[in-house]
Parts: C-alpha cells; sequence; structure tokens
C-alpha cells in the first residue's frame, strides 16, 4: 500500500461516517465507545467488509450482533409484506454508503472512488491485512465495530 493513512484522522472519520450513515438510513444513533479497546464482545457477530480499489487499496469492515442487523433489517422494510431478498442486503447497503461517505471525507470531493461489492464474511479468506483504523461504539444498546484493513490483492 502506497499511500499512507493517519490512523486517528481515520478512526475519528469512520466513526462520524458510520454514525451519519446508520442515523440517516436506519434512524439508529451511535455513540463512541469510551477509551481504548472498549467495546462489549459481540457474541456471534455479522461480520461485512467492502474492499476499496481506488483510491487507495483497503478493506472496512463492520461487525455487529444478528439483532442489529435485524433491527436495521426492520427499520429500512418497515411495512413491507415480509423478508424478501432486499432486507438481507441492508448492512451491505449501509456499508457501501458509508465507505463512499467514508472516502470522500478522507480524500475530497471529486476523489474517484472504486469499490467492490460488500459482501458479508462467514471466515477468514486470507486478505485481512494490518488494521489502520479500529473504532467501536454502542447502536442504541448494541454494540457495533468497524476496522480500516490494509489489503493485498492476489491477481
Amino acid at each position: 500500500m502506497s499511500e499512507t493513512i493517519d490512523p486517528v484522522r481515520a478512526a475519528r472519520l469512520l466513526m462520524e461516517t458510520l454514525s451519519s450513515t446508520l442515523a440517516d438510513i436506519a434512524f439508529i444513533d451511535i455513540e463512541p465507545a469510551r477509551g481504548e479497546g472498549v467495546g462489549r464482545e459481540i457474541v456471534a457477530p455479522v461480520r461485512a467488509a467492502i474492499d476499496v480499489l481506488k483510491p487507495v487499496s483497503c478493506r472496512i469492515e463492520i461487525e455487529c450482533p444478528v439483532s442489529l442487523k435485524e433491527r436495521i433489517e426492520a427499520t429500512i422494510f418497515q411495512g413491507g409484506q415480509g423478508a424478501g431478498a432486499g432486507e438481507e442486503d441492508s448492512l451491505l447497503e449501509i456499508l457501501n454508503v458509508a465507505a463512499g461517505v467514508f472516502l470522500t471525507a478522507y480524500y475530497g470531493p471529486g476523489t474517484d472512488i472504486k469499490l467492490e461489492l460488500p459482501q458479508y464474511l462467514y471466515f477468514s479468506d486470507g486478505a485481512e491485512g494490518e488494521i489502520l483504523a479500529k473504532v467501536s461504539g454502542d447502536a442504541e444498546g448494541e454494540p457495533l465495530r468497524a476496522v480500516l484493513r490494509s489489503i493485498r490483492y492476489r491477481y
């Protein structure tokens, strides 16, 4: 990775981005966890990731309990006709929007951004890299964690 990331700035922007995205889309407020390494353990977490190809090669991951994922789905699809394929993608769409907002905030408007499709992570895919920034928060009683990692692609 030739571009260096300021971990303090990246962590601040990552928390601000997730906070604004969840508030705007799912009406859920996030408070940053207090202190380093603070954050409740997430039992059987749902993990989602999106790989960034431009302007820098990295991965943004979020981790939350199933109950928070289900709450997001219920809020976005309230009044819907039951479980549909789109509901399962709610957390992925939030991650997609948050990634774009984060990269624009970090690199500035007009930056050429290229993202892979977001995906759920069920096991280690071997692409985990060095942690560049990590934040933990409380999403109205539910723990939420986000990680920015360096990543190397295997072409």
